[in-house]
């Protein structure tokens, strides 16, 4: 049960970096699918372009601020994680 704790935490954060580094590559195609979504729902269809713009860069920049933050935290403590069970595993030896 030990074992599933220590491992556990390692494959859930790289699941967590891998999750943040998706994000960040698809960021853009996201944004824009958002505000596209944005227009056609709330809007109508119908916006000025400027507008438009505005919106879409936004959602893009909130894109790469998530997938950012999981990504950096994931890695983080994957770092983290990893050096702590190479330090037990030297200790045991």
């Amino acid at each position: 049960m030990k074992n599933i704790k220590k491992y556990g935490f390692v494959i859930f954060t790289f699941f967590l970096s891998a999750i943040g580094f998706l994000i960040l590559i698809n960021g853009v195609k996201n944004g824009v699918d958002s505000a596209n979504e944005y227009l056609s729902t709330s809007m109508g269809g119908s916006m000025d372009t400027d507008s438009f713009l505005l919106i879409m860069k936004g959602y893009i920049l909130s894109n790469f601020i998530f997938g950012g933050i999981l990504l950096m935290v994931g890695l983080s403590f994957f770092c983290m994680s990893i050096y702590k069970l190479l330090k037990e595993m030297d200790l045991g030896d």
